[in-house]
């Protein structure tokens, strides 16, 4: 049995949740190597709070529209 690469039959909203959740993963991952980055080059001066804050207006729509608070057809 060939399981399927796009997983289909899962429905419209379980792909949504599942690309936030890879949206996610990419956003703590980059800021794992974020923060301890700021730390060695700049260490008076925290810019990774910048991005992060910049990253999760964008990553909040994401899981806004993932969950069907907005872009939802009714």
């Amino acid at each position: 049995m060939v399981s399927p690469s796009n997983h289909e039959g899962r429905g419209p909203r379980a792909d949504k949740v599942r690309k936030f959740r890879v949206h996610a993963m990419v956003f703590l991952a980059a800021l794992v190597v974020l923060i301890p980055l700021n730390f060695i080059v700049s260490p008076s001066n925290p810019w990774w709070m910048y991005l992060a804050f910049a990253w999760a207006v964008p990553l909040t729509a994401h899981w806004l529209y993932a969950r069907d608070f907005i872009g939802a057809k009714r």
